[in-house]
């Protein structure tokens, strides 16, 4: 029967016949050479012997058809394009190397395959449900998996994977259009970002009354915030009260992973599964998965071995953690671990922070939003939002037009402590033009910075080593802190500087450098994401010819305008590689890309077009454009997550679109103006 089904599937698929979907094989038959090492294995010998199965191919065929596929599934020449596949074989069954063979020759074909060895079974155990409990769980074994494949497929006009900002914004203008869509988020609510990031500290760096979104008056007018750079649970409630004003959340299927997306090319749409086996065809599919939503593992030798608490900045408890009295390690050094630090400080009875690379930060100054000042900016709203819309960063402070080189020494102190008092993000690096693409400008300012470092640290050793020295500043996200550098004065927090002493491993107890081992209460793992390209290829994403993303992108990612993949049809990206994203204020990005979609998804509908991708050409032009214009700048000379550098094997190419946000509007209006120029639309 296995074998029958297996040559039937191959046979419908090379003949035109009827589609099927999905092929059940228990223990199939695959392979007529006899030669499997299972047949000649004594322990395999039960109930089946290999005498009776060399009777059952001799009686069926001789020795030149026993080797054609219909024959001899294993053998055929083309296993791809086969109908999905769920395989089970016994471990006592002279057919168990076949049957297994014949799972990793259609996983290889890229067939999707669903396998399990029922161990300690012999051939026709599954028939014998009453007699061996083992085949009662193979019987529910097999339900599930057909369950999960022949579910029935639900049709919408887009799907939207992740329900942070993005996805949100993107659901209410499809609905607008009148759209029927469904969105996937793989949390319990919706926030993205502000959802899985609750570590202490945690919150946004750009000011809060720009980082909120423009499309609706009322809702902009209506909404307080509390501080200047608003904390996580803060955002959480606003990403909540959007969901409920606009009624959203009817339409998101929370607690539901997306495991694959697959263009179907006979259809011109989208399969859509995810890994609770609901599918879901649509015209489109848009990625607003984020570009921070993919925490890394730790790379670190042992970390299994630890049998204290350990925590992941990018997968926080929901109920949050208690440091009181513990004695607490802190991995990394990067954004999130900028702002944890001084709280965990707070509360652990020791605080060890173990660095490898130092962080340039500046001052938050961080202070309750000034009811007058929020009055006035929603009083005057249009403008300002104007003005972030055409800022090189989304933001409404202006970058000074003057260079750094072309100023004396006193007007650049000057210059830089007004940037270091000015408690913004952008406040240092706005203060002259050259910074970012000027060495000896940009040193000036770094030296700046580690001064301010020098004179806040009161330990010159632990000062020493939290001064960045081996890339420039503004070449990786600049930090703003509370208190970062203060801290490192409190008696109960001490730095281990990785350079000198690195870690060797993760102990039962603690951490193990190569000077001895520290016992901890607890480590906290602050230790980054797969920025940007992460997420997309979490999902099994394959476009035209079944190419996958992850293989279209093994040299890198490649996009046209960081929205549109060539040999993915009507398959969007929300900030995705390529487009200004991280280095932008997000929310104007956000909004900016989402209505950009929307307006290409009717502008289709409209002229009754099925698909729309990028041109090959244009997509390597843009590539081209948007690499000579980071080698323009200092970007590339920093090991940073820009670059890709933080995962090891991931392609080093840098992320984002430096020409400014402003700039990048224009560009992508023009080209939608134009009728989509650089895409291929029928």
């Amino acid at each position: 029967g296995g074998n029958l089904s297996a040559v039937m599937a191959i046979q419908s698929r090379d003949s035109n016949g009827p589609k099927i979907d999905l092929q059940a094989l228990i223990y199939p038959v695959t392979d007529g050479r006899m030669a499997a090492k299972s047949w000649g294995d004594e322990d395999k010998q039960l109930f089946l012997t290999s005498e009776i199965m060399s009777y059952f191919w001799t009686h069926y065929a001789n020795a030149e058809a026993r080797l054609d596929q219909r024959a001899s599934p294993l053998l055929a020449e083309h296993l791809g394009d086969l109908p999905p596949a769920v395989i089970m074989t016994a471990e006592l069954d002279i057919l168990v190397d076949e049957g297994r063979a014949y799972a990793e020759a259609l996983t290889a074909a890229d067939v999707t395959v669903s396998y399990k060895d029922f161990t300690q079974q012999m051939h026709g155990f599954f028939a014998m449900p009453a007699a061996l409990p083992a085949a009662a769980k193979a019987m529910q074994w097999l339900a599930q998996e057909m369950d999960r494949h022949l579910i029935a497929t639900e049709r919408r006009d887009v799907v939207v994977v992740g329900a942070g900002f993005s996805g949100m914004y993107q659901l209410y203008k499809l609905r607008e259009q009148g759209l029927d869509v469904q969105v996937f988020e793989a949390g319990s609510d919706v926030g993205g970002t502000w959802y899985w990031n609750r570590y202490p500290g945690a919150r946004v760096d750009i000011e809060s009354m720009a980082y909120s979104f423009s499309f609706s008056e009322e809702l902009q007018q209506e909404w307080q915030w509390s501080e200047k750079y608003s904390p996580q649970p803060e955002l959480l409630k606003y990403a909540q009260h959007i969901a409920d004003r606009f009624e959203l959340k009817r339409h998101i299927a929370f607690d539901t992973r997306v495991a694959s997306a697959h263009f179907d090319e006979d259809a011109d749409e989208w399969l859509v599964t995810t890994e609770c086996g609901k599918r879901v065809r649509a015209q489109h599919v848009v990625m607003a998965t984020g570009v921070l939503s993919a925490s890394k593992e730790p790379d670190i030798a042992g970390r299994d071995n630890f049998k204290g608490d350990t925590y992941r900045t990018g997968l926080w408890p929901k109920e949050g953690v208690d440091f009181k009295g513990k004695r607490v390690a802190v991995i990394g050094t990067g954004s999130s671990a900028v702002q944890a630090i001084p709280m965990i400080a707070q509360e652990a009875s020791e605080l060890v922070v173990y660095q490898r690379t130092a962080t340039f930060t500046t001052p938050a100054l961080n202070h309750p939003v000034k009811q007058d000042e929020a009055e006035a900016i929603k009083a005057n709203y249009s403008d300002y939002r104007a003005k972030q819309r055409l800022n090189v960063l989304g933001v409404v402070n202006e970058r000074a037009v003057d260079r750094a080189l072309d100023a004396t020494a006193e007007e650049r102190e000057r210059r830089f402590a007004a940037g270091w008092e000015s408690g913004l993000l952008p406040g240092m690096l706005f203060q002259f033009a050259d910074l970012q693409v000027e060495q000896e400008a940009n040193d000036h300012i770094s030296e700046y910075i580690r001064d301010r470092i020098r004179d806040t640290v009161k330990d010159p050793q632990t000062a020493q080593d939290l001064l960045p020295n081996d890339y420039p500043y503004g070449t990786k996200r600049p930090c703003i802190d509370t208190n970062y550098y203060e801290t490192f004065n409190q008696d109960n927090v001490s730095l281990v500087n990785l350079r000198r002493t690195p870690i060797e491993t993760i102990t039962e107890s603690g951490i193990k450098t190569t000077v001895g081992e520290h016992e901890f209460d607890a480590i906290v793992y602050a230790t980054g994401f797969d920025a940007m390209t992460g997420p997309l290829l979490r999902v099994d994403i394959r476009g035209r010819d079944g190419i996958k993303l992850a293989d279209a992108w093994c040299d890198g990612p490649r996009s046209y305008l960081g929205i549109a993949i060539h040999g993915f049809p009507n398959l969007f990206t929300i900030t995705g590689p390529s487009s200004p994203s991280v280095l932008s204020n997000m929310l104007v990005s956000i909004e900016q890309h989402v209505d950009w979609v929307s307006d290409c998804i009717q502008w289709l509908r409209e002229g009754d077009k099925k698909t729309i991708e990028p041109a090959e050409s244009a997509e390597q032009e843009w590539a081209a454009h948007t690499e000579q214009l980071a080698n323009m700048t200092l970007y590339p000379k920093a090991n940073s997550w820009y670059m890709g550098a933080n995962v090891p094997g991931k392609p080093r190419m840098f992320l984002a679109y430096v020409g400014g946000v402003g700039t990048y509007r224009l560009i992508c209006d023009q080209i939608a103006a134009s009728g989509y120029s650089g895409f291929e639309a029928a």
